[in-house]
């Protein structure tokens, strides 16, 4: 029997059946749908997690830290020539760290970094209006949303807003060094740290005369950061890279992945029982025409292929349906949540894509279904391709 005979014999019985197949099919779709809604919130999760963190220039960038205050004092002009000059590197960007005070807000102590404008995009930064510095050596900060907090003003009255800073750093001879300067906040970050932050020029502090806190290099591609860093390392320095962290982030959402994928396991593995419970009742109501089918000519091998073509079948039309269903519902759910996020606060905070389905994911479940049905069928294939013809034709 060729295969397209099989096929429309297995559609032909199913739909005979019309209650009974609808039933079943849902089965693998309450199943699939599970499945779909619950790993694609991990995997939606997952990427904005990473787009809120940092975005594809931070991949390609290597923080040298020093170990300890003596190697602190390593971190110098001398090193960022150095540094400079290895194969591969695009930008090398160092900056300040000073502690600070602000007249008029007696214990309020904010971190200042001192960084270079013109590189900006190096430290990932993102800011509520997308401003940055005026120039090289204005004397401007752009604070974190803790720091607005603590200074009782809103995120947008407080830009334009001047604050005089009390800065205190360490010099290279060890000194304690001070200095009053008045700064203007021309923007806020999108920060959730619950540190109190601000970022000014470098400049501004070229008379602190201090050890650079840290030094960031930007390599001119991501396969390329392995090499630079292993060649920074052997100078004797630790380094950190943004892909490490996001290494952890995606094993640990793999973790929650595979833990939610667990529970929509154990609905698909309910329908599939059900697949098994309905093939094997169709066989015991079709042993007479199983009967009919071998006396004209039918072979074991057809009659098998038939009913695990009706199970395969039932695993397909659940697989397709089930992820449809499951991704209608995430994207539903994300316009609720998007729309009360809109009306609660501003644009900043809507979560925006909160289930993301890639399309080999798709793919995939839609085969598992149909694999775990036809797998469901097997048994009740294989017994009906035994039945004996004189058996099966007296069987009422």
């Amino acid at each position: 029997m060729k295969i397209i005979d099989v096929l429309r014999i297995a559609i032909g019985n199913l739909m005979r059946n019309k209650l009974r197949t609808f039933l079943t099919v849902s089965g693998v779709v309450v199943g699939i749908s599970t499945i779909v809604f619950l790993v694609t919130l991990g995997f939606g999760l997952q990427k904005l997690v990473i787009r809120k963190t940092t975005n594809l220039e931070a991949l390609k960038v290597i923080t040298l830290n020093s170990k300890n205050k003596e190697e602190s004092k390593n971190l110098n002009a001398t090193l960022v020539k150095k540094l400079q000059d290895i194969p591969n590197v695009d930008v090398v960007t160092p900056s300040y760290y000073f502690s600070a005070s602000i007249d008029g807000y007696e214990g309020l102590a904010p971190a200042i970094y001192a960084i270079e404008p013109s590189h900006f995009e190096v430290y990932d930064l993102k800011t509520k209006n997308g401003k940055q510095f005026t120039d090289e050596s204005a004397k401007e900060i752009i604070v974190n949303k803790k720091l607005v907090d603590d200074l009782k003003e809103d995120q947008n009255t407080i830009i334009g807003k001047s604050f005089k800073f009390n800065i205190t750093g360490i010099g290279q001879d060890d000194s304690t060094k001070t200095m009053d300067v008045e700064l203007k906040v021309v923007d806020v970050l999108n920060d959730e740290s619950p540190g109190k932050i601000g970022y000014s020029p470098f400049k501004v502090f070229a008379d602190m005369n201090s050890n650079y806190y840290n030094i960031k290099i930007k390599v001119k591609t991501q396969e390329q950061l392995p090499e630079v860093k292993k060649i920074i390392e052997s100078m004797g320095f630790s380094t950190s890279v943004i892909k490490n962290q996001l290494s952890a982030i995606n094993l640990a959402f793999a973790i929650i992945n595979g833990i939610l994928g667990a529970f929509g396991m154990v609905a698909l593995f309910v329908a599939a029982i059900g697949i098994f419970n309905t093939m094997t009742i169709s066989l015991l109501e079709r042993t007479h025409e199983i009967g009919v089918m071998k006396a004209i000519g039918g072979r074991d091998k057809d009659c098998s292929r038939i009913f695990t073509a009706e199970a395969a079948t039932i695993g397909l039309m659940g697989g397709t349906f089930g992820i449809t269903i499951g991704w209608g519902i995430g994207r539903l759910l994300e316009v609720i949540i998007n729309y009360l996020a809109s009306k609660a606060g501003p644009a900043d905070q809507i979560p925006g894509h909160l289930f993301y389905t890639p399309p080999i994911f798709a793919i995939g479940v839609v085969v598992f279904a149909f694999l775990v049905s036809t797998f469901a069928g097997i048994w009740p294939a294989r017994r009906a391709s035994r039945l004996n013809p004189l058996e099966a034709l007296r069987y009422e």
